[in-house]
């Protein structure tokens, strides 16, 4: 039996150290790294990627919900993690059996944290988020001294960091971004005239990283980045600081049949695409039940022997269908990349993203579960 599809994700483990290394290369030396793996690693594989990070010199491992921090436990993972979503209540007691961090701003949820705790016998680590312009988690700037007081009267609770989300970093216009730094720095002045001791402090993501030197603090999260892209929109600057990013995961599959038609066929659903000439048609066996947005039916290329090649029709759950006309000597089998290089050519993850109107992080963490992981590096 075949244990493999011909669609596959090919993933360089290689490249995601190297993009790590890029990041580092960037920081003071003693900015620690937390390296966000949440998502499934974007699409790449959340383990795979966790451990290649650690390997690489993260320091910390982040995820959004509790269930990701979990994985890595029980897949042998003991870096600390933290929960950068948060969690409900009721979840707080395998939190903190599974040694996790998470992000509160709601005092009842730390009470709860620490009354698990102690019946565990632990402690558990804490983050306080506040909401410097982002408006989804976090508390207003003003209760941060007072709750940090609160929280720090809590046994078994250690507040490990105070840390936001810079909403804008990656935008041409630095004005919210420079805003959102400022009430930062404003919210842990305020603990420090109050003679409250502050935490670990970080907010750079990936765009702030590379745009905004003093969002570095003391710990960066890069995300996007350690994948090979920057998922920058077309409204978005170039960041102030090159990096030379390796793609992590291209996406490839095979000819699975090849037909001659006529001039004036109509294809696949709803007949969106008829041939303007004789055509030499191939279907592959990759579809929206991959991840393929069905947006970019008759938007994109694929690579094919080393050429572009264009789609062609309605992308199919299961099927689709490209234009090989002018690929001299294509046969079945042949390699189909749909983003990735292939020879000199190469599409990338980003091109694929703006022909359907989305960002590159919705295409890569879109590539479906039976699409194969192959890990290479």
């Amino acid at each position: 039996m075949t244990t493999q599809r011909a669609t596959i994700a090919e993933i360089d483990l290689t490249a995601f150290k190297h993009n790590l290394g890029r990041i580092r290369s960037l920081l003071e030396p003693q900015v620690k790294i937390m390296a966000v793996v949440k998502a499934d690693g974007y699409g790449h594989g959340a383990l795979p990627c966790a451990s290649a990070a650690l390997e690489a010199g993260a320091d910390w491992l982040g995820v959004a919900i509790l269930d990701e921090g979990v994985e890595f436990r029980t897949g042998g993972i003991d870096a600390p993690v933290l929960v950068m979503g948060g969690i409900f209540p009721g979840e707080a007691k395998d939190l903190v059996h599974y040694n996790l961090s998470t992000s509160v701003s709601d005092f009842s949820l730390a009470q709860e944290l620490s009354r698990q705790a102690g019946q565990q016998g632990k402690t558990v680590g804490v983050h306080i988020k506040i909401d410097t312009g982002m408006g989804r988690l976090g508390m207003p700037l003003e209760d941060l001294p007072g709750f940090m007081e609160q929280v720090q009267s809590l046994k078994s609770l250690r507040v490990e960091g105070i840390f936001t989300h810079l909403s804008s970093a990656d935008e041409a216009d630095p004005e919210f971004t420079l805003r959102q730094l400022s009430l930062l720095g404003k919210s842990v002045d305020s603990l420090k005239l109050k003679g409250i001791p502050v935490p670990m402090i970080h907010a750079a993501n990936s765009a702030g990283i590379l745009s905004f030197p003093d969002s570095h603090w003391d710990m960066v999260r890069p995300g996007i980045s350690l994948y090979g892209t920057l998922g920058l929109s077309g409204k978005s600057s170039n960041p102030k600081t090159p990096l030379e990013l390796k793609p992590v995961m291209q996406w490839k599959t095979k000819i699975l049949k090849i037909r001659k038609l006529p001039k004036g066929t109509p294809l696949s659903y709803n007949r969106q695409f008829t041939t303007e000439r004789d055509s030499l048609i191939a279907t592959i066996p990759v579809g929206y039940g991959d991840g393929l947005n069905r947006a970019l039916s008759n938007n994109m290329d694929v690579l094919v022997r080393g050429q572009r090649a264009p789609q062609v029709g309605t992308i199919c759950m299961d099927l689709t269908l490209i234009d090989v006309t002018d690929i001299q000597g294509v046969q079945c089998e042949d390699e189909v990349v749909l983003f990735g290089q292939q020879g000199s050519e190469a599409i990338t993850v980003d091109e694929m993203a703006e022909r359907c109107g989305t960002i590159s992080y919705e295409i890569l963490c879109n590539v479906g579960k039976r699409v194969p992981r192959v890990y290479v590096g």
